[in-house]
C-alpha cells in the first residue's frame, strides 16, 4: 500500500470493539491496523461494555490493542440503540470521523454536525436489517430518519452489493461500493491437501446463522456417504451451544459432527488445513467474511442463497448456493461435492486467488482514496468529478511513473464549462471518472474554496501544462497529434517537432472525423508507432473519442487539450500575461468572440457557481 502523502487523523466510531468478537469488530480492527501501517494517525472510539450475554463489566477507559489506540465511553439505554452523547468530546482532534453501521452514533453525529463540524464518512455494514425482528419499524425508520441523517455524510461506503442497492434508495450521490476486507493471511494456506468430505462452519453461534437447519440438512447428507464430517468452529454468542448439542443428539449424528468453540486463530488454521469445504446456512449476512476466510485456506463454499453469498460465488466462480430448507437438494450437493473432489487442487487454488481480491491492503487503499477526496489534499470532489490537487511537477512525475509501469493514462483538463457539460451529460461525467483530471481556471478555484475552504495548489490548464510536460518528461515520447484544421495541426506539428526535438514526432491528422474513417485513423496512429496521443477537438468530443477508442489504440498516454493547437499555431491569441496571472483569461476570450462565447461564460458561469454553492 502506498504511503499517504499528508498524514491526517482518522477516528473510527463503532459501538463494539475488541474484546467483543464479530464481523464488525474484526472489520474495524483490520482497517485500523492497515491504516496505521500506511502512516495514518488512527483511533477507535467505542462503548465501555460488551453487549455479549448482557455483560455488565466495565472496560478500561483507554487501551492500546494491537497497536490501535482505543477510547471507550459510557452509554445508557438498550444496547440496540445505546445513548452515548460523550462521543462529541472524543472526536475533537479528528480530521475525518469514520462511523461504522447505522445506529445511535450515525444518527447523533449527523444531527450534531453543526456543533462538531467534522468530516463524516459512513460504512453501512448491512444497516440494521440483519434480522426480521421489527422489520416494519426498521423500514419506516430507514425511510424517514436514516434518509435525513445520511445527508450530512460526505461519503457513504456500502459494504456489499446488497447494501449499495438498499442505500441508493435514500442516497443518490457520493455512495461507493467498498466491499469488506478480509485478512487473507490469517488462515491463508498453500498446503496441498488430500481432498476429503470434511465441511467447516466458521463463525458465531447465533440464531441468524441457522446452525440448527445446517445440522438437519447435514443429517440427510450423511445418508449419501459415511465419509462426511462437519466441524462447527466459533464462539457461543447467544447461548446456542446447548441447543446445538441437543439437536446433534436427537439426530443421532454425534460421530459425524465436532463442535470446537473458543479456538484461537492458529488452532482454527489447523482445522481448515484438514478440510475441503466451508459451509453456512445463514439467513442474513452483510458481507460473508467467514466464507472468504475459508476460501483463503482453499476451502470450497457451500452457502445459503442469500444475496451476499450469491455475489461471492458469482464473482469467484467457485462453490454453490443452495436452500438448506429443501431436503431435495441433498443429492445435488452430494453430486457437486464428488465432482469438486475430482479436481480439487485447481478449484482450491482458484478459491485462494479469488479471496486475495478482498485483502486488507487493497480495501484500505480504497478507503484512503475516499478520505483523500474529502480532505482535498490529493484530490478535490468538484460537483461529482474527482479533480487532482497536486503540483504540476508531481503530476509530471506521476504520468512518467505510470508509463514506466506500462499503464495507460488518459488526461483531461476541466474548467467551469466542462463541468457544466458533465452535469448535463452523465455518460460524459462517468467517462471522466477514468481520466486523470486536472483543474483549469478561476471557476474551479472558487468552487474548491467554497467546499474545502482552500483553493487548488496550482492552476493546471492544458495550454501551459502540456508544453511543460513535453519539456520535462524523462521519457523520449513518440507523439501523434490529432485535431483542429489541417493547416493548424500541420503548423503545430512543425513547431513542436522543432521545439521538443528529444521526442519522436510520428504523425498528425486533422480533427474532422466521421465513423467511416475512424477505423483507418486508429490504424494510422497504431502504425505510426506512437505511444502518446494529443487530441485537440474541444470537449466533450476529444475526451469521448479518447475513451471510445482507448482499447483499440496502442498508446500509453492520451491528452485532450482543447484549443492548444490554435494557440500554438498562432491562429488564436492568448490573453496578456497579467490577465493570465489573475486567472481571468476567459474575459479576454469573451471579448474576442462575444457572440460565440457569451452563453458559455455569462450564463454558464452563473450556473456553475450556483451548483458550486450547493455542492
Amino acid at each position: 500500500m502506498d504511503i499517504i502523502r499528508n498524514k491526517y487523523k482518522i477516528v473510527h466510531v463503532v459501538r463494539q470493539f475488541s474484546p467483543a468478537i464479530g464481523g464488525l469488530e474484526s472489520f474495524v480492527k483490520s482497517l485500523a491496523k492497515e491504516q496505521i501501517k500506511a502512516g495514518l494517525d488512527v483511533e477507535v472510539v467505542t462503548l465501555n461494555r460488551v453487549f455479549h450475554k448482557n455483560n455488565k463489566k466495565y472496560l478500561a477507559e483507554s487501551e492500546i490493542i494491537e497497536g490501535i489506540k482505543v477510547t471507550r465511553i459510557p452509554y445508557i439505554g438498550s444496547h440496540k440503540y445505546p445513548f452515548a452523547p460523550d462521543i462529541i468530546k472524543k472526536i475533537t482532534t479528528a480530521d475525518i470521523v469514520h462511523v461504522h453501521a447505522i445506529d445511535f452514533f450515525s444518527d447523533f453525529l449527523s444531527l450534531s454536525k453543526f456543533i462538531h463540524r467534522k468530516a463524516l464518512v459512513l460504512s453501512t455494514h448491512g444497516g440494521f436489517f440483519h434480522t426480521k425482528y421489527a422489520s416494519l419499524f426498521k423500514r419506516v425508520f430507514f425511510n424517514l430518519v436514516t434518509r435525513y441523517t445520511i445527508k450530512n455524510y460526505l461519503a457513504v461506503a456500502a459494504c456489499s452489493e446488497s447494501d449499495l442497492l438498499t442505500f441508493k434508495k435514500i442516497r443518490k450521490n457520493k455512495i461507493f461500493l467498498v466491499e469488506n476486507g478480509v485478512d487473507v493471511t490469517k488462515f491463508g494456506s498453500s498446503v496441498t491437501k488430500v481432498p476429503n468430505k470434511r465441511l467447516v462452519f466458521l463463525g458465531r453461534f447465533s440464531k441468524n446463522k441457522r446452525i440448527d437447519q445446517l445440522l438437519l440438512f447435514f443429517s440427510k447428507l450423511i445418508s449419501t456417504s459415511d465419509e462426511y464430517h462437519l466441524l462447527i468452529i466459533g464462539k457461543d454468542w447467544d447461548d446456542s451451544l446447548k441447543q446445538m448439542e441437543l439437536i446433534i443428539q436427537d439426530l443421532n449424528i454425534s460421530e459425524h459432527v465436532t463442535i470446537l468453540p473458543e479456538l484461537d486463530d492458529s488452532e482454527i488454521k489447523v482445522q481448515l488445513d484438514n478440510a475441503s469445504f466451508i459451509v453456512s446456512a445463514s439467513e442474513y449476512e452483510g458481507f460473508g467474511l467467514s466464507i472468504i476466510e475459508g476460501m483463503s485456506a482453499g476451502l470450497i463454499p457451500l452457502c445459503s442463497n442469500i444475496p451476499s453469498f450469491t455475489k461471492i460465488i458469482e464473482k469467484s466462480g467457485v462453490g454453490i448456493n443452495l436452500d438448506f430448507f429443501d431436503m431435495r437438494q441433498v443429492q445435488t450437493v452430494d453430486a457437486f461435492i464428488n465432482t469438486q473432489l475430482g479436481k480439487y487442487t485447481d478449484i482450491a487454488n482458484k478459491a485462494r486467488s479469488a479471496a486475495k481480491a478482498y485483502s486488507w491492503p487493497i480495501k484500505a487503499l480504497e478507503f484512503t482514496e475516499i478520505y483523500d477526496v474529502i480532505i482535498g489534499d490529493k484530490y478535490r470532489d468538484i460537483q461529482g468529478l474527482k479533480v487532482d490537487n497536486r503540483r504540476g511537477t508531481e503530476v509530471v512525475e506521476h504520468i512518467d511513473s505510470q508509463i514506466n509501469l506500462n499503464k495507460k493514462v488518459m488526461l483531461a483538463f476541466v474548467n467551469a464549462h466542462t463541468i457544466n457539460i458533465a452535469n448535463k451529460d452523465h455518460e460524459f461525467k462517468e467517462m471522466l471518472g477514468s481520466f486523470l483530471v486536472l483543474n483549469d481556471g478561476i471557476g474551479l478555484q472558487i468552487a474548491s474554496k467554497l467546499k474545502y475552504h482552500k483553493g487548488f495548489i496550482e492552476n493546471l490548464n492544458g495550454t501551459d501544462f502540456v508544453p511543460k510536460y513535453l519539456a520535462s518528461s524523462k521519457h523520449q515520447l513518440k507523439i501523434f497529434l490529432l485535431g483542429a484544421t489541417e493547416s493548424v495541426v500541420t503548423k503545430t506539428f512543425d513547431t513542436w517537432s522543432h521545439e521538443y526535438r528529444r521526442h519522436k514526432w510520428c504523425g498528425y491528422h486533422n480533427g474532422f472525423i466521421d465513423n467511416h474513417c475512424n477505423h483507418f485513423l486508429v490504424e494510422k496512429i497504431n502504425n505510426s508507432g506512437a505511444d502518446t496521443l494529443i487530441v485537440a477537438m474541444g470537449n466533450p468530443l476529444q475526451e469521448k473519442w479518447i475513451y471510445k477508442n482507448r482499447e483499440l489504440l496502442n498508446i500509453k498516454l492520451a491528452i485532450g487539450v482543447g484549443a492548444l493547437f490554435d494557440f500554438t499555431a498562432g491562429n488564436v491569441s492568448r490573453a496578456p500575461n497579467l490577465m493570465q496571472q489573475l486567472k481571468i483569461e476567459w474575459l479576454y476570450r469573451l471579448a474576442l468572440e462575444p457572440k460565440r462565447l457569451w452563453r458559455r461564460y455569462i450564463i454558464g458561469n452563473v450556473i456553475f457557481l450556483w451548483n458550486a454553492i450547493n455542492d
